[in-house]
């Protein structure tokens, strides 16, 4: 019993050791909560008499969070929760994607990203390809909304949401 309690241990702490870096929240920079809808192109299907239909996988109120990595000032993981990309997956996930580059107008860009899922590790099968965005700010400076183009494996793949909490 505790040769197992032992191995359970040393296996959730590698794994964890082998994810990439968190982020953290940095007042005055576009971090924060948000809410929005996430669209796969061909993402879902069904078969009926043999024949197979595609159509686009649509997913409201998916939270996202973006958070700054303390190292780079110009780097942010992006955490989509519990987010699936098909009317086939049978569970949700909470994808991170690591180190985006965030410029200082807000224009998103990254490729050849591996995201990663918790303890679950990387998803080198969905490598984030070509990935395009925007964080809005308002008149004020606080960030607004949050968008993202990407292709995620072969699925092209966009999100669109609005901030709803500040980080504090």
């Amino acid at each position: 019993m505790k040769k197992t309690i032992f191995v359970s241990i040393f296996a959730a702490v590698l794994l964890a050791s082998c994810a990439p870096g968190g982020g953290e929240f940095v007042p005055d920079t576009p971090t924060g909560k948000i809410v929005g809808t996430i669209v796969v192109t061909d993402g879902s299907y069904d078969v009926v008499n043999g024949d197979t239909t595609f159509y686009d996988y649509v997913a409201n109120n998916i939270r996202a969070e973006l958070t700054r990595l303390k190292d780079d000032t110009t780097k942010y993981n992006i955490v989509l929760y519990k987010v699936c990309f098909s009317n086939h997956m049978p569970v949700t996930i909470d994808m991170t994607i690591p180190a985006v580059d965030i410029d200082a107008r807000g224009n998103l860009s990254g490729d050849s990203i591996v995201p990663y899922a918790g303890i679950l590790g990387e998803y080198p099968r969905y490598t984030i390809r070509n990935l395009t965005g925007k964080v809005v700010f308002d008149s004020e400076g606080r960030p607004g909304a949050l968008t993202l183009d990407m292709l995620c494996g072969k699925y092209p793949t966009s999100y669109q949401g609005m901030y709803v909490q500040q980080s504090e």
